[in-house]
């Protein structure tokens, strides 16, 4: 019996030497798998760098090419098994994605199968990629700006009423909402109900967890806590991939050659009395944006960069290197892009995106689809070639969810983001939208959220500054096409900021 008691007494402590002890030996064991997984990862970056006809082995099937697939790609194991989970067409099976998710998916209902059998109508696009819960799985909970829960579909149905009554109503096209095929999916109802109210183009495409929706090969579900920033989730990662690598596969092996890319919360407020896919073809415009915003890709992404550059020297103009590199940070907000998918499927700009998937710097470093689409774009095309759609009435706007989030940006505040200004308003017109329809959703916040307005924008600072053609974005934005279809009237307006009421002076912005 007393060994009894002294046992008892011992137990905690001898499972906490236990547990102790296992953690020690598979801590080192995990590092070392880590660090030698990366060691290979940067010698097969070496051996991609120095071929310049690098490109991935779907091109074959959508662009004419004299240059196959270098063998040291197919040979490799880890290569060909990357290359399975990118490559939207399965090698042993020719059949285009739509019919392999519906096949794939057995637990979908037969509602989501009818709908990814529907023929598309036209040769655009718009996509969506939603969620559909109340709790984002990186921002958390999602609410408004009065802190009152709101749920994916409500934000879905306020984006695809605004797209219909301002666009897609008038310039008809499919529009494709994609979803993680999980718990998370939405119900027969929600689908038939949001296809009732916007018509028979809209459709639901459940993404494929093990071509489209999965980890890389050589990357473990486990390691996510030892990747940068590891507060975004492995889903938010999958999301970036999705926008940056895979989607373009995905939208040609469909037969689709433009793009409008919209995010369940992105609002098109004005009316748009043109068909935004013809303007694109009719002017050889290759990509779009409405909001340009200041964002880094940091030194591994960098360095990837200008590893693929001085191997390829003659990949693209010195011109276009130049202005690259004269600042990288500047970007577009792509939560709303357009593009010629085409672009992105053929090189260099398929090469590019290939070495950076396998770089794996999208998962291990946070490298954002903002970022690669940027770099990419500003690399391989001429400036007339990327147009600033300053023409429509456009708000993303993301809440900050802590309780700070910056200087003066506190829980429910504008973080990043907000409205930007189209044509059609008077400057009265559009203070009074600004202040009635933005601003003033923060005035229940007791910590007084900072939102100024300006001649063509509300919202966070990201967005306001790099908007500014005499900021550090403004060298890059002067010579896109676009650039002119400035929203203002009276010049003198320019240099006039309105903050809670008061007016500030800022430095002149064009």
């Amino acid at each position: 019996m007393e060994m009894a008691r002294r046992f008892k007494k011992t137990r905690p402590i001898k499972w906490l030497l236990l547990s102790f002890i296992v953690i020690a030996g598979i801590y080192p064991i995990a590092v070392l798998h880590y660090y030698t997984d990366s060691g290979k990862q940067q010698q097969q970056q070496q051996q991609l760098l120095g071929d310049d006809s690098l490109r991935p082995p779907w091109v074959a099937k959508t662009a004419t090419t004299n240059t196959t697939v270098p063998n040291n790609i197919n040979d490799d194991h880890a290569g060909k098994q990357l290359l399975d989970n990118v490559n939207p067409v399965n090698k042993h099976n020719a059949s285009i994605i739509s019919s392999s998710s519906s096949s794939s998916s057995s637990s979908s209902s037969s509602s989501t199968n009818s709908t990814n059998l529907h023929k598309k109508t036209t040769s655009d696009v718009i996509v969506y990629l939603a969620q559909f819960s109340t709790h984002h799985s990186s921002y958390g909970n999602q609410l408004d700006s009065n802190q009152i829960p709101i749920t994916g579909i409500n934000k879905l149905n306020k984006s695809l009423t605004l797209l219909y009554s301002n666009y897609a109503t008038q310039f008809p096209t499919d529009v494709l909402i994609f979803y993680e095929d999980n718990l998370n999916a939405p119900s027969p109802q929600i689908m038939n109900e949001l296809k009732r109210n916007h018509g028979p183009n809209l459709q639901f495409r459940p993404l494929d967890k093990k071509k489209h929706w999965s980890l890389p090969y050589g990357l473990q579900r486990w390691e996510h806590y030892t990747w940068m920033r590891p507060a975004f989730s492995i889903g938010y990662r999958l999301m970036m991939r999705w926008y940056a690598i895979l989607i373009w596969f995905y939208l040609s092996e469909e037969g689709y050659t433009h793009v409008m890319r919209l995010d369940d919360d992105s609002y098109i407020h004005s009316k748009i009395e043109y068909n935004m896919f013809d303007y694109m073809r009719n002017n050889k415009i290759r990509y779009g944006f409405v909001q340009p915003t200041y964002e880094p890709g940091g030194e591994a992404f960098d360095a990837l960069v200008d590893g693929y550059l001085n191997k390829n020297p003659n990949v693209t103009s010195q011109n276009l290197i130049q202005s690259y590199k004269q600042d990288r940070g500047v970007g577009f907000y792509n939560n709303f892009f357009m593009a010629d998918v085409s672009f992105f499927i053929t090189p260099p700009a398929a090469s590019l995106l290939t070495l950076i998937d396998r770089s794996k710097l999208i998962f291990t470093q946070r490298t954002g689809d903002l970022v690669i689409q940027s770099a990419v774009a500003r690399l391989f095309l001429k400036p007339e070639e990327v147009h600033w759609f300053r023409d429509l009435t456009y708000e993303h706007m993301t809440l900050c969810g802590k309780e700070k989030c910056g200087p003066l940006i506190h829980k429910g505040c504008p973080q990043n983001g907000g409205v930007s200004r189209g044509k059609g308003y008077t400057h009265a017109e559009w203070m009074t939208f600004a202040t009635e329809q933005v601003r003033n959703r923060f005035a229940n916040n007791p910590k007084k959220c900072s939102v100024p307005i300006n001649h063509y924008f509300v919202g966070a600072e990201d967005v306001r500054t790099c908007s500014r053609l005499g900021s550090k974005c403004g060298f890059y934005l002067k010579m896109v096409s676009g650039v002119n279809d400035t929203v203002v009237e009276d010049m003198a307006w320019l240099n006039k900021v309105y903050d809670g009421g008061k007016m500030v002076m800022v430095e002149k912005m064009l």
